[in-house]
Order: structure tokens, then sequence, then C-alpha cells
């Protein structure tokens, strides 16, 4: 007799349950991409801009403080979108411009520099060429982060002469920095389009030496700042705050992010049909939507003489997609959404698979389990 036999008795009555409810679910449908209604003039007064803004993170929290970047305040989403009845996508569009303004001129006003960007958002001026009209109707949304996850760029010259996919040129030759493509990306983005869904491309890292790299970057001949499989380049003027108010009546239940962070609600606010592929997950909170990703180091990659590891790269990012083809078969197949379909892979999901995996599921039946009861994935640490 198996160990822990009654457990998996009891487990496959349970996925019998499950599998006949979620087959009756009805086919997911995505959000209307049409923003609502424009409301409210602009801001009068630097007490109404603070109003909007969230208090300043100290010096010493902040990765870039020290760099010249204007006024790089965070804004209250909730109350940008309420007040100027805003998508997420435009309220954190509006923060993009608004540092971009002030960070072109340092001497801008403020008030006229916050109410140029939001006549821009208004207008559908995305500097991150964000697509909301395909957002809303893809399948589903993979977001790829791009430091350490898509490319590595920061590893010794000497290597990177010898292994690389993009030279960057800065300054008089030789200056200049190296870039090496994660093995298999190509790969990734053209499986992801071909089963309907869209690629995001979504990096902490600061905006020029982004779209420096993303322009030497080409896919099917066509750089991806300019390409129609990208839909959407998003950089550091991107990430948020959240105060612990937003989105809750307690505050004592809310969820204040504290590290500038990518959010995820920007491309789906349910959160139903997109995940984040990403190697730091620090810079991240929505982790039922976050598949992580080993960190891909350039050095290491190109100079290692363990075979295994050097395999393990090259299968890291085609494992990626095997497991999206599975979960968009399983979404077809049980008429569930994207994110329930990969939840077992994502980082909070894979703490239940092995917890259920200790009880004595083999990997298979508690992938099963995660997918038939998503709620059993806690909804954060």
């Amino acid at each position: 007799m198996p160990r822990f036999s009654l457990p998996l008795l009891l487990a496959a009555s349970l996925l019998g349950c499950a599998t006949n409810t979620a087959a009756q679910r009805a086919e997911p449908q995505a959000p209307a991409a049409t923003p609502p209604q424009a409301t409210g003039a602009g801001v009068t007064s630097l007490a109404d801009l603070d109003s909007l803004t969230l208090p300043a993170l100290p010096a010493w929290v902040d990765k870039y403080a020290d760099t010249p970047q204007g006024d790089q305040r965070f804004f209250n989403m909730s109350r940008l979108m309420e007040r100027f009845g805003l998508v997420r996508a435009q309220a954190v569009e509006l923060q993009n411009h608004y540092r971009d303004l002030t960070r072109a001129n340092p001497s801008a006003d403020h008030l006229s520099a916050f109410n140029t960007a939001l006549d821009r958002v208004r207008h559908g001026n995305y500097e991150s060429r964000l697509d909301l009209e395909r957002l809303a109707k893809a399948r589903f949304i993979v977001v790829f982060d791009l430091d350490e996850t898509l490319w590595s760029q920061y590893y010794p010259p000497e290597v990177g002469a010898t292994c690389h996919d993009l030279v960057i040129q800065e300054g008089k030759p030789p200056a200049g920095r190296y870039v090496k493509l994660v093995p298999g990306w190509q790969q990734a983005f053209e499986r992801i389009l071909a089963l309907g869904g869209a690629v995001v491309l979504f990096s902490a890292n600061l905006e020029d030496s982004t779209h420096e790299n993303l322009a030497q970057w080409k896919f099917n001949g066509v750089p991806l700042t300019e390409s129609p499989a990208i839909s959407g380049i998003l950089t550091n003027g991107h990430l948020i705050l959240q105060d612990k108010s937003e989105g809750v009546t307690d505050p004592h239940k809310g969820s204040p992010i504290r590290e500038p962070s990518k959010d995820l609600r920007i491309f789906d606010e349910s959160l139903r049909r997109v995940i984040i592929v990403d190697d730091n997950p620090t810079r991240l909170f929505q982790l039922r939507n976050e598949r992580v990703f080993k960190k891909f180091e350039a050095g290491t990659y190109c100079t290692s003489f363990d075979r295994l590891l050097h395999r393990a790269f090259d299968e890291a990012m085609p494992q990626v997609v095997k497991e999206i083809e599975e979960s968009v078969q399983y979404m077809n197949q049980q008429r569930v959404e994207f994110a329930d379909a990969y939840l077992p892979y994502t980082s909070l999901g894979q703490v239940t698979v092995r917890f259920m995996e200790g009880m004595g599921f083999d990997h298979a039946q508690a992938i099963e389990y995660v997918r038939s009861h998503p709620q059993s994935v806690d909804p954060k640490y």
C-alpha cells in the first residue's frame, strides 16, 4: 500500500469535482480597452500637486537617488485615477511623462509639467508604446524583465568582446558595452504570439540605457523599440509605490509597496491573464503572477567549464515556453483564466506544489491540485 493513500484518494475525488466545475465556467472575457471619460482639470497649486504625491523616500533607500533625474516623485495612483478619470496605465504613464519633463528641464514649473503630462496621456501619448487595445484582446500577457532575465550586460569587457549579441557604442571606440541575450528568447516571443498572447518588456533600469539596448536588438529584422510584436516597453519611471490605504477601507488591511516596483495591473487590472518572468522578486509584489527566473549572467554562461550549468542556461527560457504552452492547453480544455492555469509555476504557486508533494502527491498531481484549487495558494508571503 503506497504511503498517504487516503490523501491521494481524497485528492482524486476533489480533482474530479473541481474539473467538472471548471469545465462549466464561461470563456474568459477581456476587459474593455476604452479608458473612462477624462474628467477634472489639472492641478492649480503646489499643495494640490503634493496632495496627489506619496511622501518622498529617504535617499539611503533609493538606488537612483544620486542620479540627476529632475523631480522623481511617486504619485498616489488611486488618486490620479479617481480625480482625472484615468485607467491605471494612464496614471502610471502620467508619472513617467512628469519625470521626463522635469529631468529634461530641472527648472521647469512643476504644475505646468504635471498638466502637460496629464494632457499627453489623455491624448493617448504613451512613451512606453503601450498598446492597450491589443493587451485587452490578448488571450494572455507575458511581461519579461530585462536585466539578468532576457539579457546580461554587466560582465568583464574581455569576456564580452568574444561572447555577445549586441554592442552598444558609448563615445569613441573601443568604448562601449556588450550585451548577451538569453538563449531561447526568440522562441519565447514567437510561441507567445502564436498562441494568442502579448509580449511586454519591463525593466527597473534607467530609460536611456534600456532604450539604447533595445534599439540594437532586432526581432524579425525590426528593432524592439519599433517592433509591432512588443505591446509595451516600460522602465524605471513606470515603477510605483503604494500607500497602505489604497484600494481598501481599512488601512490596517492594506498592502503598502515600499520598494519601487512593477505593477502588473497596468496590463490587466484583474491580474487574471498576466504573468511576469523576472529574476528579482524584490521589485515585485504580485507573486501569484511571477515566474522566478534564475539570473542569467553572461560572465558565468560564457566562461563556465561546467557543461551542466551551461546546458541549464540554454534550456531555462525554453522551459518557461513549455510551461506557457502547457498552461494555454489547460486553459483551453478547462475554460479557466491563464493566471490560474499557470499558477503552479509561479513563486507562490510553487510553495503549495512543494507542500502537496511533501504530503505524498507526485509532481503532476500537485500541479493539478493547485490548478483545481487556486484558493489553496496564499495571496501573499
